[in-house]
Formats: structure tokens, C-alpha cells, sequence
């Protein structure tokens, strides 16, 4: 009995709730379409300004790449081991004796993959960048650092999202 006292009470309740929505539902939904339509201006923004960086940054890349990166008398060497589940590359800018800025590069390195630069012997001013790649060739950075030694040893560990540099083992 008392089931059917809170049945009865019940429906009516949530008829009335029913037809509110109803008269409030396009207001509502002017507002959503209002707010997605920030939030989609907010995110081509963004979009633009992180692809306007990147093309900055490759195209500082190949200002660099002036010079040729593999001479014949090798001074240092530079390891990147892909230990992750996803495709990596490293790259390693410097400038040799007269002040000439150049690249060397791995080129793509497939999960499992170790492959190592080796720079001229008078090279200075080396940076290191670990890029992976999310999806399509989207090369992002995982690791900037410098040389801090003579032969350096880099283990990519993880997956796209969740990436980890450590020194190899």
C-alpha cells in the first residue's frame, strides 16, 4: 500500500519535471551550442599556435643542417636505444670549429631499435632532442638535454602518452 502511495505521488512529479525540461530544453541547448562553439574557437587557436611552434622549430632545425653531420674523424657519440611502443628519433644539433651550425640525425627508429650519431671531433655546443612520433609523422619532443660526456647512451622507455627518458644500462 505504501508502494503505491509513493507510485502515485511519484509519477505526477516526474511528469511536471518532464514538461519543465521540455520548455527549458532549447534554451539549454542554444547555451551548449553556444559554449561548444567557444570551446571549438578556443581549441582551432591553440591548434594553430602549437603548429605555427613546430613549424618554427623545424624550420630552425633546417637552418642548421647546413653542413654535412658524419665527418671522417669522430669524436663523440651519441646512442638512442627505442625502447618504447612507438616510433622515435633523435636528433643532434651543434656547430663545429669555424661556428657553423649542423645536424645530425638517426632518422626514424622503430620499437626496439638503437641507432647512434656520431659527431666531429671539434664539435661544441651540442643539443640533444629526443622526438617522438604520435601519429603520422606528428614528431613531438620528449627529452632536451645537452651532452654531458663524451659517448651518451639514451633509453626511451613507455608509450606515446606516457614516455620516459632514462640513460642505458
Amino acid at each position: 500500500m505504501n508502494s503505491c502511495f509513493i507510485l502515485v505521488l511519484l509519477v505526477p512529479l516526474a511528469t511536471s519535471f518532464h514538461r519543465k525540461f521540455k520548455q527549458r530544453s532549447p534554451i539549454f541547448s542554444q547555451l551548449q551550442d553556444l559554449l561548444d562553439d567557444d570551446d571549438q574557437g578556443f581549441d582551432l587557436t591553440s591548434r594553430n599556435n602549437r603548429r605555427a611552434l613546430a613549424n618554427d622549430e623545424e624550420h630552425y632545425m633546417e637552418l642548421r643542417a647546413t653542413t654535412p653531420s658524419n665527418g671522417t674523424n669522430t669524436g663523440f657519440e651519441i646512442t638512442l636505444q627505442n625502447r618504447a611502443i612507438m616510433n622515435t628519433r633523435l636528433r643532434v644539433l651543434y656547430t663545429d670549429a669555424q661556428g657553423t651550425p649542423a645536424i645530425a640525425e638517426t632518422g626514424r627508429l622503430w620499437v626496439g631499435q638503437t641507432k647512434s650519431v656520431k659527431l666531429p671531433v671539434d664539435a661544441k655546443n651540442i643539443n640533444i632532442i629526443v622526438e617522438k612520433d604520435l601519429f603520422f609523422e606528428n614528431w613531438h619532443v620528449a627529452y632536451k638535454g645537452t651532452l654531458t660526456n663524451e659517448n651518451e647512451c639514451i633509453r626511451i622507455v613507455g608509450v606515446t602518452l606516457f614516455s620516459k627518458i632514462h640513460p642505458c644500462k
